[in-house]
């Protein structure tokens, strides 16, 4: 399947998402969140990015980036995922991707939604049931260095001139979020065949491969982007409905899918 082109923001600002390979764990202990700051440092330094949020968790990274127009986006990843993926596998005598492929990006456009990112990142752990408010305990999050009004590894003086002090920094995180923000869960694996089945029986009135080929040529597409919405991968959507692959990757992509 041809990659789609990553949407470019006009500020160099990014929220990025990294998943472990296969919903593998990328930290197995302590050592080895310290040791994937360690490396988020290093780049840092070397590629003079700015970083305004992050929270690592078991499976996946959140970052809130800025780079300078010196570098791209694609090359400061390579490096920083290249680099602790060959760390991760020695530690741990093992071979094989650490990452889930790519990275996921998504460009970050004005202030407004650059805070509404922030807010998402650090709220994950009090999401996922690891502390009950943000702040309150999990350890590998870019909030204790607002809260300690700390620049260590995180650049938190721009987002604190947005909000004017430290109090609306704490505030704003005071309101648990119901943002349409860049999720993890937008990009899990693919759901199984039987489940897929009955979402378009649900969807479409279609039992089988045929009765999906006899709707009209309109309401043929309206489901393809209806179910792949839904969760249906673009192989499964081709494998369970007879429609050819490229015709499917041309429909979504025209549409400004993902």
């Amino acid at each position: 399947m041809p990659r789609h082109a990553r949407k470019k923001s006009s500020t160099q600002t990014y929220h990025v998402v990294i998943k472990g390979a296969d919903r593998q764990l990328l930290f197995e202990e302590s050592k080895d969140y310290l040791k994937y700051l360690d490396i988020l440092e290093y780049y840092k330094d070397k590629f003079h990015f700015e970083l305004y949020a992050y929270c690592l968790m078991s499976n996946h990274v959140h970052l809130l980036i800025h780079h300078p127009t010196t570098v791209t986006l694609e090359s400061i990843f390579r490096h920083i995922n290249t680099t602790y993926a060959s760390w991760f596998n020695s530690k741990y005598n093992r071979t094989g991707f650490v990452q889930d492929g790519r990275y996921f990006s998504e460009p970050v456009e004005d202030n407004t939604y650059l805070l509404t990112a922030v807010r998402y990142i650090h709220y994950n752990p009090t999401k996922a049931g690891l502390e009950k408010s943000p702040g309150a305990g999990y350890p590998w999050s870019s909030y204790h260095d607002y809260k300690k009004k700390s620049a260590g590894l995180t650049d938190i003086n721009f987002v604190l001139e947005l909000l004017g002090t430290q109090e609306q920094f704490i505030s704003m995180h005071s309101i648990v979020p119901n943002d349409d923000c860049f999720d993890i869960h937008k990009f899990r694996k693919r759901l199984p065949d039987d489940v897929a089945k009955d979402i378009i029986k649900e969807n479409c009135a279609c039992d089988s491969v045929t009765d999906f080929q006899k709707l009209s040529l309109i309401e043929r597409n309206k489901f393809i982007l209806l179910l792949h919405k839904k969760g249906i991968s673009v192989r499964q959507l081709n494998r369970l409905t007879g429609i050819p692959r490229g015709v499917i990757e041309r429909l979504i992509s025209k549409n400004n899918l993902t």
